[in-house]
């Protein structure tokens, strides 16, 4: 029984640790991903202010009246507005607080685009050891926070299995 129980405490070790390790080679890679997607953010702003100017100047789109390309116009610019917007405050947050703001910032067009071609990266900054050590440590309380009421279980059902010792008197 020794060793049976030896061998599962290993297997727990090895389970928790894979996962730790999963997890925090994901985290590791937000460096990454948000570097990417700022690229891909950049290209959608440079885009939106293009086609404005070109709308405003009356380079493009002559065929349309003038009411409708106000309308144009002022949808434009609000686009141009918080694509600019999320892009300043992504890039001005601090490494601590980026995935946060990244996360209440992010286009979801963009972000699915940029998952679609997304090339991990090797993370060296220290951001991106940071994000790591973090998800090592959110994979390990994952594992336990799963493993604890599966074990509450297991040995609650083991104790019903087996019958219960009569004491001599």
């Amino acid at each position: 029984m020794t060793v049976m129980r030896w061998s599962l405490r290993k297997c727990d070790a090895l389970l928790g640790t894979v996962l730790a390790a999963v997890v925090g080679l994901c985290f590791a890679q937000l460096p990454a991903f948000m570097q990417q997607y700022l690229q891909r953010l950049g290209g959608h702003v440079d885009e939106a202010q293009l086609s404005l100017t070109q709308i405003t100047n009356g380079e493009t789109v002559r065929a349309l009246d003038a009411p409708t390309l106000q309308v144009l116009s002022v949808s434009l610019e609000q686009r141009v507005s918080v694509l600019e917007a999320g892009e300043q405050a992504i890039r001005g947050a601090s490494a601590s607080v980026r995935p946060f703001v990244f996360l209440r910032e992010f286009d979801a067009d963009i972000a699915t685009a940029t998952l679609r071609a997304f090339e991990p990266a090797l993370p060296l900054s220290t951001a991106g050891l940071i994000y790591a050590l973090t998800g090592i440590v959110a994979g390990w309380l994952v594992y336990e926070l799963i493993k604890t009421p599966l074990g509450l279980l297991a040995r609650r059902r083991a104790r019903a299995l087996v019958p219960e010792r009569i004491e001599p008197k």
